[in-house]
């Protein structure tokens, strides 16, 4: 079994623009919810390593997806209702 850890993260606070790292370098993103509202998961549009294109993808809130996320498009998630957070197994920097 591949021991993956997140060795680099950040926020993200506008997605009007959308979101990846250099080199398309693969992140997984934490959703913390500012409503307090109890979701289990919500509905993303991304584009993961293996994707050609963006489609949805089911995410947990409150936990780190296990996807291997590439792109987030511009608004992929409501920044109204998530705060946003980013890791990546690699030094993006």
């Amino acid at each position: 079994m591949e021991d993956v850890r997140i060795v680099a993260k950040g926020r993200i606070k506008d997605l009007s623009k959308g979101f990846r790292l250099p080199e398309s370098l693969p992140f997984s993103i934490y959703l913390r919810s500012k409503t307090g509202v109890v979701e289990n998961d919500t509905l993303i549009q991304c584009r993961l390593i293996c994707d050609k294109e963006i489609g949805d993808f089911p995410v947990p809130v409150g936990d780190w997806t296990p996807g291997k996320i590439v792109a987030l498009p511009p608004n992929a998630i409501d920044t109204d209702k998530y705060e946003i957070y980013w890791g990546a197994s690699d030094n993006p920097y």
